[in-house]
């Protein structure tokens, strides 16, 4: 009797494992599913063809770049503005720090674009008016593919052509200006260094010639006095006429980031910086 009773709690907890872990696994397998995919078509927007040839641009540009890309449709931004439900996304379902995000959120009849981590020091300003501009005249016609497409063609054209190593950050929350990481500035120790490297090299080489040359030193005199001869003449310079020109230099503003273009950027509800905009449609 008592080996039944165990034989049922037994059977009993694994049922309540099992019941248990499949909402996780599932949940899992959806998360799991959902970054795999580049592209999300929740509003319905886009046909099986224009999908594919969507899906197949997002991955050539992730070749070429190293970065993610994602492609976003939305019906409902569950209360979120435009910008918010697309960095939340890309905050969800990326694995990388690098990336762009193209979005049609149709709830908020807008177009938006963001770009994070590397991305930022090429999705500028004047870029992101670009890549809107670009995205506004398609979703004017209801062209929704297109203008996920004409997006995603400033997006691979500001990769091509920025200087990303001249452009700079400013934070919109903190005021700060971020230059990008590739441009360090040389650090006190490093000057050390090179400077205890220099007199290293150059005491070697003066002991060095001293060392060859120590035999010579006060073995010879040269008679000056006797073979040298001094002829001095006078020579007279008259100024004839001076002219003086002036011209205004103007006066050249500061930026606030030492040149380059600058991307406003703000730090999203999941803590990352992100460059980017949106327009209403």
């Amino acid at each position: 009797m008592k080996m039944i009773k165990r034989c049922l709690t037994m059977a009993l907890l694994l049922c309540m494992i099992i019941f248990c872990m499949t909402p996780v696994q599932a949940e899992e397998s959806a998360q799991q599913a959902a970054e795999n995919m580049q592209l999300t078509d929740q509003a319905g927007l886009l046909s099986e063809t224009e999908a594919e040839e969507i899906n197949h641009r997002l991955a050539e540009l992730e070749e070429r770049t190293g970065w993610e890309f994602m492609a976003l449709t939305t019906d409902d931004a569950g209360g979120e503005d435009a910008t918010s439900y697309a960095e939340s996304w890309f905050d969800k379902y990326t694995g990388k720090d690098d990336g762009v995000i193209c979005a049609i959120d149709m709830d908020n009849r807008e177009i938006v674009v963001r770009a994070f981590g590397e991305a930022m020091y090429y999705i500028t300003d004047n870029r992101t008016e670009r890549i809107l501009d670009a995205g506004y005249e398609e979703i004017s016609e209801e062209k929704h593919a297109a203008t996920l497409q004409a997006m995603l063609g400033e997006v691979e054209d500001a990769y091509q052509t920025e200087n990303a190593d001249r452009n700079y950050l400013y934070d919109e929350d903190t005021g700060e200006v971020i230059r990008h990481p590739r441009k360090k500035s040389i650090t006190l120790s490093e000057i050390l260094i090179a400077l205890g490297l220099a007199i290293v090299a150059g005491g070697a080489t003066v002991f060095g010639i001293f060392g060859r040359y120590r035999l010579k030193f006060g073995g010879y005199k040269y008679p000056i006095e006797k073979n040298g001869r001094v002829s001095l003449t006078t020579k007279e310079d008259r100024l004839v006429n001076s002219f003086v020109t002036r011209r205004q230099i103007p006066k050249q503003t500061s930026s606030g980031g030492g040149g380059g273009s600058r991307s406003a950027v703000h730090t999203g509800s999941g803590g990352r910086r992100s460059s980017g905009g949106s327009r209403k449609f």
